[in-house]
């Protein structure tokens, strides 16, 4: 008995210590136990001994909810309960809960409507105080705090600002406001988050109730954010980390006080440094892409079987190589003769996972149409006179291997457009026969001929020519790539000698230079057969180019055979009149390179060579 006596004295003493009207109510009894007297005005009457839910005139699970989070958090603020008085008016009020025990929780009202009132006569009062901001007249708290730290604030480095329970600033620093571009008559009254923090970074809206500034004294907790915006006046974001902490006023919270900092800067550094760092690392990558190119040069200068040399266009060829034989589609090769047109296609097949079976040739440029057909497609006994057995066609001999249509320029139009079908149905029909036979089939197709003109010209099938060059390929003539030489000559006297069990030989310098000089019409082919002629010649002995014959230079202006200066200077001038005719234009359709019939990087580098200044033509028509 006397310890009941105790408890309620204390609950009682509890309770009419509160400044706020507040009362005590016990949960499983719904019961309030005590009350203090302004509580007792509040809600017109004593309310002591009285069932708290008799009071409630909104959703009673909106209380249960509260007391929910109060016993939960330990404290807790709501404005959603609805309560009222004696005369049955509705009562707007802000209800600060604190949990005294499992079953006990201490209530404490806030009217909102007299704060109202009072609010509107404090600002009143504050319009007839001359040299105030109507901050100081919020809250008692920042009154002191500003009137104790005003200093501390406004020398702070970071930016600073106060925010009551409503969210509306208090107080701000004079770093925030040069951080945000808001002066502190902009924001002061005024609820922070829509104006300084109501969208994130990619444009999404953020409601305050996601807002950790709010969480902060929503459920008295320190926020603490590293990776945020904020929102300038002139709708610039700029990036910062700050903390919210929450403030009381004799133990009631009130609201935070937020320390924030610009990041910008550093955020941006950061990104420059990490990008930096993924520059450092790539060149580190190509260093030892780098590195291992100078231990494999020799080794990449024959890629594929034939293929040698070291120049950008064979690295070019040997990548498209790779890239048409992993792909298994049509390959048109172009190029001009002896520019290594057949070992490219050699090499894709070889390379092709249809190695395994046949690379299947046929010469296009053949004189009869009918002929070439046959041989192509095959025929039945009796298709046609002369034909006294089957015959399996070249199409069927390279099913799942690869068929080689060498000069595919020549292919007269009936057979053009045969083979279109062909591949277009997927499906071959010999010569007199009346089934088709399904075959799998890559062809590669060469020619040293301008087959894009022939097309415009009406002399080859525009679709067979789209069929045929899904990857083109374009084989670059000796003289474009003089480094190749070396390489080239060394492989043809090596195989020239052990071929012909010929007694080893050395190319010199001498000879090395003397094959660079000279134009190699003929390509490829020609630097070979001129390497095994004077192999055999030499015996083993020293080797020698005689390379101003009329038989390596012909000349279709006369029978006079020019020295090599004089060949020079034809070329020079021949060059000097193709840039005088494209006003100094390199390049494009109407360029040199275009007149001349050359790739533009051969024309850069003759100009270069030849010692001529693009520049003079520049202005010319």
């Amino acid at each position: 008995m006397i310890s009941t006596m105790l408890d309620i004295t204390d609950s009682h003493s509890l309770v009419v210590a509160q400044p706020l009207p507040s009362l005590l109510l016990n949960l499983r009894s719904d019961t309030i136990v005590a009350a203090n007297a302004s509580a007792h005005r509040l809600f017109g009457k004593d309310v002591a001994a009285e069932s708290f839910s008799a009071l409630v005139t909104s959703n009673i699970a909106d209380a249960a909810v509260f007391f929910e989070a109060v016993l939960h958090f330990g404290r807790y603020v709501d404005r959603s309960i609805r309560l009222r008085a004696t005369d049955d008016d509705p009562l707007r009020l802000e209800t600060y809960g604190i949990a005294q025990d499992k079953k006990t929780i201490l209530l404490s009202f806030l009217d909102l409507e007299d704060l109202e009132r009072r609010n509107q006569r404090d600002e009143l009062n504050a319009h007839h105080t001359a040299g105030l901001s109507q901050w100081q007249n919020i809250y008692r708290f920042f009154r002191e705090v500003e009137a104790q730290n005003h200093l501390i604030l406004e020398a702070a480095g970071e930016g600073i600002y106060g925010i009551d329970a409503k969210g509306k600033a208090t107080f701000v620093n004079r770093a925030a406001q040069e951080m945000l571009g808001w002066s502190s008559d902009d924001l002061i009254g005024r609820e922070l988050h829509p104006i300084i923090h109501h969208k994130r970074l990619n444009g999404e809206n953020f409601p305050a109730h996601e807002c950790p500034i709010y969480k902060s004294f929503r459920r008295d907790e320190t926020m603490r954010v590293e990776d945020d915006v904020f929102w300038r006046k002139d709708g610039k974001p700029i990036l910062v980390e700050y903390v919210s902490t929450p403030i009381y006023d004799h133990d009631v919270l009130v609201g935070a006080v937020v320390i924030f900092r610009d990041v910008t800067e550093r955020k941006e550094n950061e990104r420059k440094l990490r990008e930096a760092l993924a520059q450092v690392e790539d060149l580190k990558v190509k260093l030892e892409q780098e590195n291992d190119y100078l231990l494999t040069e020799i080794r990449s200068a024959r890629s594929h079987t034939g293929v040698v040399g070291v120049s950008p266009s064979i690295k070019l060829l040997n990548a498209q190589i790779d890239l048409a034989a992993k792909s298994d589609a049509h390959v048109l090769v172009t190029g001009p003769t002896g520019s290594g047109k057949s070992l490219t296609a050699s090499a894709i097949h070889e390379a092709s996972s249809r190695h395994r079976r046949p690379l299947v040739r046929i010469n296009c440029d053949q004189s009869s149409a009918d002929k070439l057909e046959a041989e192509l497609f095959g025929y039945r006994r009796g298709a046609f006179p002369g034909a006294s057995r089957d015959t399996t066609g070249k199409l069927m001999m390279a099913h799942n291997g690869t068929l080689y249509l060498d000069e595919v320029a020549a292919l007269p139009s009936g057979v053009q457009a045969r083979l279109q079908d062909v591949l277009e149905t997927g499906h071959v029909r010999r010569l007199g026969d009346s089934a088709e036979t399904p075959v799998s089939i890559t062809i590669v197709a060469t020619t040293s001929r301008n087959l894009a003109a022939e097309v415009k010209a009406g002399e080859f099938r525009q679709d067979l020519y789209f069929a045929l060059n899904l990857l083109p390929i374009s084989c670059q003539p000796l003289k474009e790539r003089p480094e190749d030489i070396p390489y080239l000559a060394r492989h043809f006297l090596n195989r020239t000698t052990r071929r012909l069990r010929l007694p080893k030989a050395r190319l010199t310098k001498a000879n090395i230079a003397a094959l660079k000089q000279y134009d190699w019409p003929g390509n490829v082919r020609e630097l070979e057969n001129v390497i095994e002629r004077t192999a055999i010649l030499a015996q083993g002995g020293r080797l020698n180019f005689e390379l101003q014959g009329k038989e390596n230079y012909p000349s279709p202006l006369s029978d006079r055979v020019l020295t090599q200066d004089e060949l020079r200077k034809l070329e020079i001038e021949n060059f000097r009149n193709a840039l005088e005719r494209a006003g100094g234009k390199v390049s494009g359709t109407k360029g040199a390179a275009t007149i001349l019939g050359i790739a533009p990087t051969t024309a850069y580098s003759k100009a270069k060579a030849f010692g001529i200044d693009l520049s003079q033509f520049s202005t010319r028509n």
